[in-house]
């Protein structure tokens, strides 16, 4: 079958998907032609070569090869001795308990023919078996080659695609036709000299990124209310083909074991527009108990790596503490492949996500968010000023607080039971007596706004 585009595609100019590039790796470790993977996805051979040439790695991950290899193209002619200052007198080049390309000064890579050629790796190279070749190797992982590319399209897409002595220029004169009472849409308009759009100027307005303007500066802007963004069922926020699979109404048709044992995941914000931290939430529900993981941003990456450092924390149990994850559907949580497994591509959960606008599909996280208010008020708290040792404080105090549906236990006492070894203890949660549990933002002060 050789279709011109996938099911549900774009068309020949269409991005590559992540199981394209997938498709692209199975067909490299099988040694199959660039022009055979070319036809299995429905691209053009030259599509697949610019792919591989871009987007590869040097780290093997789990393959079968050698890692003590000297890769210096002036290794038979070196002369390097000592470089580890362990007063050996044998040539470094030699040495096997010392790879001294990672430390000699006139290191310098062979490059390898094979690269300069198709199929420009090493997947399905026999000469990486044995004792190895004398190359760097060049490996293509879909999960990598995915998540280099995704981050390339967001960088290019990121900031604004001027020079910092234009982009000053061009506030300059809008402030100065601001000043004569002229709107920013007949300023940009009527001018060549403002290198970016009406809308974009109102988003650097309101994230304070044009100087020295404000909204004070428009008169009009002050006379209208924020719009509310609400999304729909076709909230771009989660690709469409990434929901498949994973909407709720597939957590739905769970076991009843694996549904109670359902981790629910949220986040949440601090003053909209102000505060760059957020607090990732997960809610255990078989025992009530809520972890706060502080991120330095609200975006997809953030969460990632906090789900990995919870992950190498608990270790090979991660699965079991979190078999499968309910999220929202927030744009924090669009990086679905890397929420579902490890950066190595194994699995470590199963991830489901709540319809748009339902809240009440994660009601067990939503209602222990009221806990957290508690000690972190709404519109009254200053999230850039927390600190990770005030969120283990802040886990301590809410998780310590006795529960009518536990009867009358603690969630923190329940979670020891249950938890890895050492996870509570890492993260600096600690169990407080009842009559010490603080529930006021008072447990916090230097976070609270002043009046």
């Amino acid at each position: 079958m050789c279709p011109s585009k996938r099911e549900g595609g774009g068309g020949a100019r269409r991005q590559l998907t992540y199981q394209d590039r997938v498709d692209i790796e199975a067909g490299l470790n099988r040694g199959d032609t660039l022009s055979t993977i070319a036809r299995t996805i429905g691209r053009a051979p030259k599509v697949v070569a610019a792919e591989v040439r871009r987007n590869w790695t040097d780290e093997p991950k789990g393959r079968l090869v050698v890692t003590t290899r000297n890769l210096c193209v002036h290794r038979s002619a070196c002369v390097h001795v000592d470089l580890c200052k362990k007063g050996c007198l044998v040539r470094c080049c030699r040495c096997r308990g010392w790879l001294c390309n990672s430390v000699c000064p006139d290191f310098e890579a062979e490059i390898c023919p094979r690269h300069l050629k198709a199929p420009y790796c090493c997947n399905c190279c026999p000469e990486r078996l044995g004792s190895g070749c004398r190359y760097p190797y060049r490996f293509y992982e879909a999960r990598y080659a995915h998540d280099l590319a995704e981050r390339r399209r967001r960088e290019s897409r990121a900031g604004i695609d001027c020079e910092p002595e234009a982009f000053e220029a061009a506030i300059d004169f809008i402030g100065a036709g601001l000043k004569n009472g002229q709107s920013p849409s007949h300023i940009i308009k009527t001018s060549d000299q403002v290198p970016f759009s009406v809308s974009t100027f109102y988003r650097l307005l309101g994230k304070g990124r044009a100087r020295d303007l404000t909204k004070l500066d428009l008169p009009r802007a002050v006379r209208y209310k924020p719009r509310s963004k609400k999304g729909g069922a076709s909230s771009p926020n989660i690709p469409r083909e990434l929901l498949e699979g994973r909407t709720y109404d597939d957590w739905r048709e769970l076991p009843q074991e694996l549904r109670d044992a359902t981790v629910e995941v949220d986040t949440v914000v601090g003053r909209s527009g102000v505060d760059r931290q957020s607090i990732l939430t997960l809610y255990f529900r078989r025992f009530r108990f809520q972890l706060f993981l502080l991120l330095e941003e609200h975006t997809a990456a953030e969460v990632v790596a906090a789900l990995d450092m919870l992950d190498g924390l608990c270790g090979t149990l991660f699965p079991k503490l979190c078999p499968v994850c309910l999220f929202d559907r927030g744009t924090e949580f669009a990086d679905v492949m890397r929420l579902e497994n490890r950066a190595n591509g194994t699995p470590r959960t199963r991830v489901f996500f709540c319809d748009p606008q339902q809240c009440q599909q994660r009601g067990g996280g939503e209602k222990n968010h009221e806990e957290l208010r508690k000690v972190l008020p709404k519109g009254k708290t200053d999230f850039d000023a927390l600190t990770r040792r005030d969120m283990a404080l802040i886990m301590s105090h809410v998780n310590s607080y006795c529960r009518d549906s536990l009867d009358w236990f603690s969630p923190v006492s329940l979670a020891r039971a249950v938890f890895p070894q050492g996870l509570l203890e890492a993260l600096g949660v600690e169990e407080v007596a009842p009559c010490d549990v603080n529930m006021t933002p008072y447990l916090v002060p230097h976070a609270m706004l002043k009046k």
